[in-house]
């Protein structure tokens, strides 16, 4: 795990510069390599091969392809017997990377199972080829103008070469509507993310840049044996775990007593000494607390567990620190605590495993048995649902009963695409470039799997929604920050292709979710475990910003942004009209996002 940068030119100065905008991200070692053509810098996490034999940038037998790399390839050591006839000079995953990029080219990344981002300088045919792993897990920014190329793990390094920093009002639309800017949005104009399962080639003589998708949604093509999914699941979980605790140093594991966590945990007991295992957790004082279900799966495993709770004083002090890290507006505040877990950890550990990924794979969310809600719902004549919609009185509060019902009946009447841009919208303010994208995206999913709106909801998720540049975009800035790595069994790419294979109804139903994963775990976990629902990790923020001083910066905020231009005329005006004057848990979330955009703003902007 590391940081790295680099640009189409040669300099030295400013590589150095750059590479240290990226320091926290790998504090054990670092190296750089300039030529003519190239600039790469990399600042090293030891996790594997801590000699200096894994010391980067790291090149070939004939320095003709060098690499700098962030990630993991938990399967290297099953690649390497593939590439006898290249030889080795450390025990390093990227190492293999390097030949398996002179074996198989850019479709190299095909035979990766692994979190990364890495850039490789083929100096022979004069390009560069930059890769981010499937899910998105490990971030890579990139600064394109036709003839300047700078990519970076972090927005940061990119602006340490003095660019514009000029708002990009669509990534703030999307920011605002959902809480974190996609790919390959970034919040300036010319900066970009490489998405998730994409590579992009840059020829280093025609400066031209080329992108493609290495890796296709899979069609959904349910099996129908239990059974033969559940050992299919209980086996993907035993091995992509075994693979994510290869490391030359300490390993540990969160645990929040939430079924993905405990689960993770459960299986680690297949190949180590749980009495000798290192757990983590964070709790919140009051209605928010988890510590009940952590107690109980820590005292059944009887891990070596770490406990702390997470308060006021506590956020306070992490305000105006934690958005260097988050370069970019973010606004799933469980970004603190999830700071606070990590930092817990790097005392104890260097690596950490975590249950990230099994709500997207198994049909986690209430989201989810929303979409099964309204499957149900369509069961019902299409003129006798938009009588009941017009009968329904029309209650201007989106938290009321009537509204959702009514809402309900809107939706059901929609193009299934329409979902999720359509959802809620007679309560928030919905642009068009958030629109126009969401239903493009569930356009995209919807036709893998034959117009399944369950099985579409499910995967919007798991392609664009929560994990790529959502939750995994706070776990990797949260745990880098302090200098520890996650890594996540569930995000195996197997698991998304077994994920296609689950008929809908065994993810989730109108009522219950995870309905087959809980088959799959049983036994392996607390009982209280597998029958308990889903409870979100998340600080109880929404009360706290309700206080005065937060309230007025809030406020305060909406003035300063919207004189500064990053918050529109319709943003403002929803703000004003709307969530200044009701007070919900949705007009909640949309003070929070903005409060957390003034401190993004205060950060990188002043």
């Amino acid at each position: 795990m590391c940081g790295i940068t680099g640009f189409n030119w040669s300099d030295e100065k400013l590589l150095k510069k750059a590479m240290s905008a990226l320091a926290h991200r790998g504090p054990d070692q670092e190296g750089h390599f300039t030529d003519k053509d190239v600039s790469l810098g990399h600042l090293r996490l030891s996790i594997i091969d801590l000699s200096e034999k894994g010391r980067q940038p790291m090149c070939n037998e004939d320095s003709s392809v060098w690499i700098v790399f962030n990630g993991e390839i938990y399967n290297f050591q099953d690649i390497k017997p593939l590439l006898k006839k290249h030889k080795f000079r450390s025990h390093s995953d990227t190492e293999v990377i390097i030949h398996a990029y002179e074996e198989w080219g850019v479709d190299c990344v095909n035979k990766f199972n692994g979190m990364w981002a890495f850039c490789i300088y083929d100096k022979k045919a004069q390009k560069l080829v930059l890769s981010r792993d499937r899910p998105g897990k490990k971030p890579l920014y990139y600064y394109w103008d036709g003839k300047k190329f700078i990519f970076g793990s972090e927005l940061k390094a990119i602006l340490a070469h003095g660019i514009k920093k000029e708002i990009n009002q669509e990534a703030i639309d999307f920011y605002l509507t959902t809480g974190f800017i996609p790919s390959p949005l970034s919040v300036f104009k010319n900066v970009f993310k490489l998405e998730p399962r994409q590579t992009i080639v840059l020829d280093l003589k025609k400066k031209s840049l080329t992108k493609k998708y290495y890796y296709d949604i899979p069609k959904y093509a349910p099996v129908y044996d239990e059974q033969k999914l559940i050992d299919e699941a209980r086996y993907l979980l035993k091995d992509a775990t075994r693979l994510r605790l290869i490391a030359d140093v300490p390993v540990g594991a969160f645990l929040s007593g939430g079924l993905d966590s405990s689960t993770v945990v459960g299986t680690m007991a297949e190949f180590t000494d749980l009495q000798k295992l290192h757990t983590f957790s964070i709790g919140f004082e009051g209605e928010y607390d988890e510590t009940k279900y952590v107690n109980i799966v820590k005292d059944y495993f009887k891990t070596i567990h770490h406990h702390e709770y997470f308060k006021e004083e506590d956020f306070e002090q992490l305000l105006d620190k934690i958005y260097f890290f988050y370069d970019e507006p973010f606004g799933d505040y469980s970004n603190f605590p999830t700071f606070a877990v990590s930092r817990l950890a790097r005392k104890f550990v260097t690596v950490s495993l975590s249950g990230d990924g099994g709500d997207e794979i198994f049909g986690g969310y209430t989201l989810h048995k929303i979409a099964a809600q309204m499957t149900a719902l369509k069961v019902v004549p299409g003129f006798l649902r938009n009588l009941i919609y017009h009968l329904l009185p029309n209650v201007f509060s989106p938290m009321s009963f009537y509204s959702k019902v009514r809402q309900a009946f809107r939706l059901s009447l929609l193009p299934p695409e329409d979902f999720i841009a359509e959802a809620g919208s007679d309560f928030v303010y919905r642009p068009d470039s958030f629109k126009k994208w969401s239903s493009a995206k569930m356009r995209e999913v919807l036709d893998s799997c034959d117009n399944n709106f369950v099985e579409a909801m499910i995967r919007y998720d798991l392609f664009y929604n929560t994990l790529g540049d959502n939750f995994l975009t706070k776990v990797d800035r949260a745990s880098m920050a302090n200098a520890l790595e996650v890594r996540n069994p569930f995000l195996d790419y197997r698991f998304v292709e077994l994920e296609s294979k689950i008929p809908s109804k065994w993810k989730v139903s109108p009522f219950k979710t995870k309905v087959l994963m809980r088959k799959v775990i049983k036994g392996l976990v607390p009982d209280e475990i597998v029958y308990r629902g889903k409870w979100g990790f998340t600080p109880p923020l929404d009360k706290w910003i309700r206080q005065d001083k937060y309230s007025r910066q809030t406020e305060d905020a909406l003035e300063l942004l919207h004189g500064k231009g990053v918050v529109n005329d319709l943003w403002y005006d929803f703000y004003k009209n709307r969530v200044f004057k009701q007070d919900n848990s949705v007009y909640s979330n949309y003070r929070i996002r903005l409060f957390l955009l003034l401190k993004w703003f205060e950060c990188w902007m002043k």
